[in-house]
């Protein structure tokens, strides 16, 4: 993991939730706005890096997800997805089904189309998903880091 004293991280979380879907050969996660031009403009913000990796961190009765990019980079921002959850079930049919490749796209809320959920096309390969217990988690540890600010 890599160290990120030096690095500025920045908490990326005004979504509603995120949203699993796919596939046995593609799993998307989607953090999932209020509006189509929020969605935008975060993934203007947040997805230049374009690889990211990512964190389930489970605690007894809820889940953190965590993703960040996989090069940080020291001169400007790196913004962190952070989402922290009341509930396991989510993260429990996430588990169970997850396989094959990981991809973030954003999306939003439609209240206007009967699935009321759609997304953007643009999306971000995530390298690879870590499913971790709270107490797995060492102290000063980028993951940490991010839990922590």
């Amino acid at each position: 993991m890599q160290d990120s004293s030096a690095t500025p991280l920045v908490r990326f979380s005004d979504f509603l939730g995120i949203g699993y879907f796919g596939d046995n050969r593609q799993h998307i996660i989607a953090p999932i706005f209020d509006l189509q031009q929020s969605a935008e403009r975060a993934w203007a913000r947040v997805m230049e890096p374009q690889l990211f990796h990512a964190v389930f961190v489970e605690h007894t009765g809820k889940y953190e997800f965590i993703a960040y990019p996989v090069e940080l980079k020291p001169d400007k921002i790196n913004h962190i997805l952070y989402r922290s959850f009341s509930s396991l079930d989510s993260l429990h049919k996430f588990k169970s089904s997850y396989g094959g490749r990981t991809f973030i796209k954003f999306g939003w809320h439609d209240l206007t189309k009967p699935q009321k959920f759609d997304v953007l096309a643009q999306y971000a390969m995530v390298d690879s998903v870590e499913f971790v217990k709270v107490d797995e988690i060492r102290s000063g540890t980028l993951v940490d880091q991010i839990r922590r600010s």
